[in-house]
């Protein structure tokens, strides 16, 4: 079989910036590692699948002249490629590669209309084809994320002539088993740069090593700040490897470290709260079932507070405590945005006084956000994260609304059909929100909105950050009796290919 291609032009892109064309006979391309509409490419081979073959970029001859009109901002962009683009030969200069900004060569305008063509792709084959309203664009472009994750790791190339032990940042595209060292990032705020250089420095210079997964020893692992918009407020949460007799002789490096967080002014004045995570698992994830944790500064948990301007009403402002493993939006003023485009899509007449049904909620947050409003009375949340959940029963006691709130923690697909408790509850429901991981619905949830739509006439909003996934929902939806209202993509991630969508279904 030929392992490489030459001079392929890609036809289309889809979903997490997947090049698509098709071969000689019929059988579907797809193209990872930077593809864009109209480039000229080759590419390696990489899977060979019963319906389609998967192909890596090695070099691009061509851009297509209209997705390369944006204006690089950062030193450290990387397309993986070192592509040939003629006039535009500012981006032959940037050689340290970060790789999260996949998409700064295209100007934001010219982002928002290829992510509506990406959305509405996704939805071409449902047989009830939906119409798109217009996406809503992201208020910045630029130093938007609350939150971001670096790792600790070496980098051994010795074809880059490369060696070293300690660095921190992002994983290599690609190639998982090194990190590139940078020193700062567009994604987020001044504030979070600065913190990030400094705790790196007090992390260099602590004579610590960063951890070897292949041994499963040393100490750095992670670092990740969560900084909230709103509230000003910024939290550290530093992984680290647990002391052990592999490495007894650090022990007086780690007290020192930590005694160097607690006193230490900087860190005084520009963290709220600074956690460290004690890791010993084996996966490169922060969270892992054994670990435990300890306050080196202010308490476990943060607050941000999310200002909702519905249209003909007052503004709400609703407060939320976010724990160090507690999902919350990553855009704060995304999410704003995002759960007022939510709640006008949904909304005929305001004054509606029946129960929210919210699947996969987190902390509470648009469940939350939407009884303050004062449409709805009471709200069932129900979210696999057990301290997701603490956070969302305490949300629900400061914005005053805790007697008209009931959370639970569990899998959706268990609850909704094996918990008796929560039967009773299921009750004069008008709204069912939706806001899955990547991955689509479990069957059994599917399954049981269906059902519940024959005693309950309530609408359903589903909220998605794989618009592929949920495509194939929709049409399972649309199989129940379902009607699609409306589908509007918002952007959160400028300079990315990542986007979400929001469906009505009635």
């Amino acid at each position: 079989m030929v392992k490489y291609l030459k001079n392929i032009k890609i036809e289309r892109i889809g979903y997490w910036g997947i090049g698509i064309t098709k071969s000689d006979d019929g059988k579907k391309i797809l193209i990872k590692w930077g593809a864009l509409p109209g480039s000229i490419v080759d590419c390696v081979i990489k899977k060979n699948k019963k319906d389609y073959l998967e192909w890596h970029i090695t070099k691009v001859h061509e851009y297509d002249p209209k997705y390369i009109d944006g204006e690089i901002f950062c030193p450290h962009f990387f397309s993986n490629i070192n592509p040939n683009l003629g006039d535009n030969s500012s981006i032959e200069k940037h050689k340290i590669w970060c790789g999260w900004c996949k998409w700064q060569m295209i100007s934001y305008p010219k982002q928002i209309e290829l992510k509506q063509e990406i959305v509405e792709d996704c939805f071409r084959k449902v047989k009830e084809k939906p119409s798109f309203l217009p996406i809503v664009a992201s208020p910045k472009e630029k130093w938007y994320r609350n939150k971001i994750e670096f790792s600790f790791w070496v980098y051994m190339a010795a074809r880059e002539w490369i060696e070293s032990k300690w660095n921190l940042w992002f994983h290599k595209q690609w190639e998982f088993s090194k990190i590139i060292d940078v020193d700062s990032c567009w994604l987020i705020s001044d504030k979070a740069n600065s913190v990030f250089e400094y705790i790196k420095k007090l992390c260099f210079e602590s004579g610590l090593s960063t951890y070897d997964q292949k041994f499963n020893r040393w100490f750095f692992r992670h670092l990740v700040i969560r900084e909230w918009v709103n509230t000003k407020q910024l939290m550290i949460n530093l992984a680290v490897y647990p002391l052990d007799k592999k490495d007894e002789i650090n022990t007086d490096n780690r007290e020192n470290l930590k005694k160097i967080f607690k006193e230490d002014e900087f860190i005084k004045e520009n963290i709220t709260s600074f956690v460290i995570t004690y890791n010993d698992g084996l996966a490169d994830i922060v969270r892992w079932p054994n670990i435990s944790t300890e306050n080196i500064i202010g308490d476990w948990y943060i607050y941000e507070k999310l200002i909702l301007d519905w249209i003909g009403q007052e503004k709400v402002e609703s407060t939320f405590r976010i724990s160090p493993f507690s999902f919350f939006q990553t855009n704060t003023h995304w999410a704003e945005l995002l759960f007022q485009t939510a709640i006008s899509n949904v909304l005929e007449v305001w004054e509606i006084k029946w129960k929210i049904l919210d699947l996969y909620c987190g902390t509470g947050s648009i469940g939350i956000g939407f009884l303050k409003a004062g449409v709805w009375n009471n709200l069932i949340g129900i979210e696999i994260v057990e301290e997701a959940i603490q956070d969302a029963n305490y949300n629900a006691e400061i914005n005053g609304i805790k007697d008209n709130c009931k959370f639970i923690a569990s899998p959706s697909e268990k609850v909704l059909s094996k918990n008796p408790e929560i039967e009773n509850e299921l009750t004069n429901i008008w709204l069912v929100i939706v806001d899955p991981p990547r991955e689509w619905l479990h069957k059994n949830v599917v399954e049981r909105i269906s059902q519940l739509k024959e005693d309950n006439n309530f609408k359903l909003l589903y909220i998605s950050c794989n618009p592929s996934t949920m495509a194939r929902d929709i049409e399972l939806f649309i199989e129940k009796w379902f009607k699609v209202k409306s589908l509007q993509a918002v952007d959160m991630f400028p300079q990315t290919h990542h986007i979400e969508t929001v469906g009505v279904l009635t």
